[in-house]
């Protein structure tokens, strides 16, 4: 074959295949690529300063929700932002939750408290009284080991959380606060974390726990639940002005530090239903206007009562 004749096949092939590409491109264009769904998160739950049931943020009957006992593994995260000034005294419930009915604050206690006074935060766990609990705390103030993870990750300095000094937030000047318990009946640092936003605090105060008695917590026992107070008594909690509560997720399962770096989204409030851990994901309350669980798992609603509302953010 001559040259002449090769050139014009391998010009003519050349001129299919440029063909083909432009109606490939043509149809690839026509195709609609639907967006992602975008996620809203307009309200938030702002819990009165008026004490009693009838003001509360309550779940009075948990129906299996927050059944976790001693030797379950599970997480609880909710984003707060802060109403109280700094001149308390006293302790902050952000989350509680007890036997329901029982206006006993030791039976079946899970719960996360601020103490003002201290400028610490508490998670603790009882299981019938006071002498039968483990706790831990994390404190903000001290720049210095074994302190300086939670001092840094609060960005409170040396002075308390409160409304004026709300630290390191997020949109809205929300602060996610977390907790990852990895059963086994332990307080140890190894068998817990706390989170301030994305960040792990480091170690809380005591390297093994704070212990009294014997925990035993029933799975079969119902709990109620609360934000924004305790769930015994559902004294207020706080002063000045309302501290607003929102996105509050559980989990079956200890989460770990790069599950929390991305549910708090930098910040962002994520939509939990796409978290890599979503399939752990038990209960999930928007707080959008309603307080109806999203997880898909159909739990209970939380009620909100009296001058608790919910706000616009």
């Amino acid at each position: 074959m001559s040259t002449s004749k090769i050139n014009d096949v391998a010009l003519a092939n050349v001129n299919k295949v440029k063909d083909i590409a432009r109606a490939n491109i043509s149809k690839i264009s026509d195709v609609e690529v639907p967006s992602a769904a975008t996620f809203s998160d307009d309200y938030a739950v702002s819990r009165s300063l008026t004490e009693g049931s009838g003001q509360a943020v309550l779940i009075a009957d948990g129906n299996g929700l927050m059944s976790y006992t001693q030797n379950t593994a599970f997480t609880v995260s909710f984003w707060v932002k802060v109403g109280w000034n700094a001149n308390l005294n006293t302790n902050i419930h952000l989350f509680s939750s007890t036997a329901s009915g029982s206006t006993n604050g030791s039976d079946h206690m899970i719960r996360c408290y601020y103490n003002e006074v201290n400028n610490r935060l508490y998670w603790e766990m009882r299981s019938s009284s006071s002498n039968t609990k483990k706790y831990n705390f994390w404190l903000f103030q001290v720049n210095g080991s074994p302190y300086t993870e939670a001092y840094n990750a609060a960005g409170l300095g040396t002075s308390y959380w409160s409304n004026t000094n709300r630290g390191n937030t997020g949109d809205d000047l929300f602060t996610m606060i977390t907790f990852a318990y990895a059963g086994n009946n332990s307080f140890t640092n190894a068998n817990i974390d706390c989170y301030w936003n994305g960040t792990n605090l480091g170690q809380g105060f005591y390297a093994n726990g704070n212990n009294a008695g014997t925990l035993n917590l029933s799975a079969s026992t119902d709990r109620q639940i609360a934000l924004g107070s305790n769930t015994w008594n559902y004294k207020k909690s706080g002063n000045d002005t309302e501290t607003q509560y929102n996105d509050l997720t559980i989990w079956n399962k200890r989460l770990s530090d790069t599950e929390v770096s991305e549910l708090y989204n930098e910040g962002t409030r994520l939509d939990a239903t796409t978290h890599s851990a979503a399939n752990d994901l038990e209960a999930y309350y928007k707080l959008e206007n309603d307080g109806t669980d999203s997880s898909g798992n159909s739990h209970p609603s939380f009620v909100v009562s009296g001058d608790s509302n919910f706000v616009s953010i």
